[in-house]
């Protein structure tokens, strides 16, 4: 099993240990209170568990595709294409990218305070499109500011293993606004130019940049401004693209910078991965395998948190 909290676990235990405090009269109202308050835990928690896909079985080729994406707070900036936010783009335009590139082993990485990996590689798309679209930032509390050097060594491991494991072709795309907020300077990434055959650094964002509504812990939207407190009086804050280091890791890693304002930008870097790949056509039909961390599990919970607060309603009403 694995988490993806929506927000802090620290934070959620304290908030829960506040609500358990403020106890109801009555024992059994009290228990009701504490399976209330378990499920909230365990939503926020946000459970993921392996499941069972069907994948696409009509042709394999030799190639493996990491995606590297920036998943910080900075990515829900509204520059795209007018007020469109970079992350709903960025999912749209890995998904193009990955129906482009079936029957290819795909993998994600993404970074925020920390590097982790999101999908080992598998030749599952349906996993991996179920996965970029679980993808969204942590909550403004739990931000620490913005990295490009987080990725780095877990990129260089996962790159040294795919290539032990296979002889095809090892393509990465680095998807990023190119920020960097945490006051560090950008580490070269030549190193990791030995293992990449292709693929991208794919930059998102404007010169102009665009402000970030973040997760709201009051009412579960993405609708709370960040705020820039480091002004006087304090204003909205605004994420601005930063192709220079963009630029800089393209060259470090031997591959093209991409600045994304279509899918079609990619289109040629698709071509030519195309054109050099080897494929192979596998039996007809469909099989299934087993993949990790792709179903998501909390809305079992959320249905039961619900019949909870209908069942409050209604004592509720019977008591009046």
């Amino acid at each position: 099993m694995t988490i993806n909290p929506i927000i802090p676990i620290w934070l959620m235990a304290v908030i829960s240990v506040g609500m358990l405090l403020c106890k109801r009269k009555g024992v059994f109202a009290y228990i009701r209170q504490i399976i209330i308050v378990i499920l909230l835990f365990i939503i926020n928690l946000r459970p993921m568990l392996p499941g069972r896909a069907k994948k696409s079985g009509q042709t394999r080729t030799d190639t493996q595709v990491l995606f590297v994406i920036d998943n910080t707070i900075s990515m829900l900036a509204e520059d795209y294409n007018g007020n469109g936010r970079r992350i709903d783009a960025m999912k749209e335009d890995c998904t193009y990218m990955v129906e482009e590139l079936q029957g290819a082993r795909f993998s994600i990485i993404t970074f925020h305070n920390k590097a982790g990996i999101l999908s080992p590689f598998t030749d599952n798309f349906e996993h991996i499109e179920n996965s970029i679209s679980a993808i969204n930032p942590p909550e403004q509390l739990y931000a620490r500011g913005s990295s490009l050097n987080q990725p780095k060594e877990l990129m260089l491991t996962s790159l040294k293993q795919a290539k032990e494991k296979s002889a095809g072709r090892l393509i990465v795309f680095f998807i990023s606004d190119g920020e960097i907020t945490d006051g560090s300077k950008l580490d070269s990434y030549s190193e990791l130019a030995e293992y990449i055959d292709g693929g991208a650094v794919l930059g998102y964002g404007t010169d102009e940049g665009g402000i970030m509504h973040a997760y709201s812990f009051y009412d579960g939207n993405y609708d709370e401004e960040v705020t820039d407190w480091t002004s006087y009086p304090s204003k909205p804050a605004v994420s601005k693209l930063d192709e220079g280091n963009l630029k800089q890791l393209a060259q470090d890693m031997g591959i093209s910078y991409v600045h994304m304002t279509s899918r079609d930008k990619i289109n040629s870097v698709l071509t030519e991965i195309k054109q050099n790949q080897n494929v192979e056509i596998i039996s007809e039909g469909s099989e299934t395998e087993n993949v990790a961390g792709i179903t998501d599990i909390y809305y079992y919970f959320a249905m039961g948190l619900l019949a909870m607060l209908v069942l409050e309603a209604v004592l509720s009403l019977r008591k009046k």
